[in-house]
């Protein structure tokens, strides 16, 4: 990641001076502060921060599911116009419908696509391999653990073949095994799909784990204070004095 636009070929996503303010008893209130940033195809982008910080509202942006703000959102040099298949979202909860089986949640996904029914079949059998659920294609939600429906979750982000990937807090609310299990998985599929990855954590330690770059977002309003370059290799020992250096730096950014 860097901070400012690379004078060579675009990057995959460019921030230039983002800003987003709500209006609150007549009042203006910011919540993002000329956020610029770029990251390469492949980058994979841990934000943390403070509850209230804007690291949510700021994935919304990108994702283009607000588009009342200042500045300028790129995608491979291109303004951000609204959702788009090139991006896939996942949340903290999984929100699956509960009438569908997980093949048809993970078949929404391609409902913005022009595909032969055959072609949808092929994709969505596809991922659900990657995530290793072929077995519950015919399932539903209610039939799966939080960590298997926060799997399928990620397969219909994934089914569009986007380029960049968001994800807000996708492992908040599992158990600690079960995250550093889907923290494991995400990491294989981020390897196999080549995918830009931006994820939005509290969790410091899941941040360096993940992330070529942690980005430090302070409150009141939302900013870029600290990025930090995680030049550890893959596969990560959370035990490594070099791993817990970085943590403890990056939660000293956070304190302050």
């Amino acid at each position: 990641m860097t901070t400012s636009s690379s004078v060579h070929a675009p990057a995959a996503l460019s921030l230039r001076r983002v800003g987003k303010q709500y209006t609150v008893d007549n009042q203006p209130l910011p919540v993002l502060d000329r956020i610029s940033l770029d990251l390469k195809r492949g980058e994979f982008l841990s934000i943390v921060g403070a509850s209230g910080c804007g690291k949510s509202t700021l994935l919304r942006l990108v994702a283009g599911l607000d588009s009342a703000f200042d500045g300028e959102i790129l995608i491979d040099g291109r303004p951000v116009a609204g959702p788009g298949a090139e991006r896939g979202m996942v949340f903290q909860d999984h929100r699956l419908f509960p009438w569908l089986t997980i093949a048809g949640n993970v078949a929404l996904g391609l409902d913005s696509l022009d595909l032969h029914a055959r072609e949808r079949d092929a994709r969505v059998a596809a991922m659900l391999e990657l995530v290793g659920l072929p077995a519950f294609a015919t399932a539903y939600p209610h039939q799966l653990s939080g960590g298997m429906a926060q799997r399928a979750a990620i397969a219909r982000a994934l089914v569009s073949e986007p380029d960049i990937l968001l994800m807000d807090e996708p492992f908040g609310a599992l158990d600690s095994l079960t995250r550093v299990y889907l923290q494991e998985e995400l990491l294989r599929i981020w390897s196999q799909r080549q995918v830009t990855v931006i994820v939005v954590t509290h969790d410091v330690e899941e941040a360096v784990y993940l992330s070529d770059t942690v980005a430090v977002m302070a409150p009141r309003p939302g900013r870029i204070v600290g990025a930090t370059t995680v030049d550890l290799p893959r596969p990560r020992d959370r035990a490594d004095p070099r791993f817990g250096e970085l943590k403890s730096a990056i939660l000293g950014q956070l304190r302050r």
